[in-house]
């Protein structure tokens, strides 16, 4: 319920904003003169967004838009990771049993082995790919065991190419949306396959040493 009222909260506010409210030029004026007041409102409401299902590249694009790329790239960011760590934080302490019945117990317990050595890497490496959805990435992980440090700088690390992809939307520059998956696919399957080989590697000690 809570969601479905963020989201018709945000749906009014866009229509608020086609109808009646300022120019996209007056908004950029005021991000400009704002200055981190601008910041702290864009990632509130970037962080709010994302949990009333507001597609993250929009928001992202909204980051190039009103801040150019440096500054755009790395308020995106921020507020990628914040809004995760807001899912992941509720499937842990607030809403647990109700989300665990939705995930498929195939994919938690999938994700629960994820999280030993290879945390860090699991949590890059789903970020990297991009047919998989961001907010089950979150909450299934909330599920889990995972501590809150790896789940943050994994999120970061494996957010930061498509973010940065459409920041560059967002400030005029061409739409690199595409390449930009194909990259990242093959760097999740590259990492998947070092970790393989490495695990391998291990195996076979373990039984010459045995």
């Amino acid at each position: 319920m809570w969601r479905a009222a963020l989201l018709a909260g945000w749906i009014g506010l866009l229509l608020w904003a086609v109808l009646h409210g300022p120019d996209l030029e007056a908004v950029q004026a005021w991000t400009a003169d704002a200055g981190v007041l601008a910041a702290l409102v864009y990632l509130l409401a970037y962080t709010l967004a994302v949990q009333a299902l507001v597609p993250r590249p929009a928001l992202n694009i909204a980051g190039g838009l009103f801040f150019g790329l440096a500054a755009g790239v790395v308020l995106a960011l921020i507020g990628g990771v914040l809004a995760a760590l807001v899912q992941f934080t509720v499937a842990r302490y607030v809403a647990g049993d109700a989300l665990a019945r939705r995930l498929p117990e195939r994919v938690r317990t999938r994700l629960e082995g994820l999280t030993g050595r290879r945390a860090l890497l699991a949590v890059v490496q789903l970020r990297l790919i991009p047919v998989i959805p961001y907010q089950m990435v979150n909450y299934g992980f909330g599920l889990t065991g995972l501590r809150p440090g790896p789940f943050t700088l994994g999120t970061a690390v494996g957010s930061l190419p498509a973010t940065a992809a459409m920041v560059v939307v967002g400030t005029g520059g061409v739409d690199l949306g595409f390449p930009v998956a194909v990259a990242t696919g093959a760097a999740a399957a590259l990492l998947a396959l070092a970790w393989w080989l490495r695990s391998r590697r291990s195996r076979k000690k373990e039984r010459a040493r045995a």
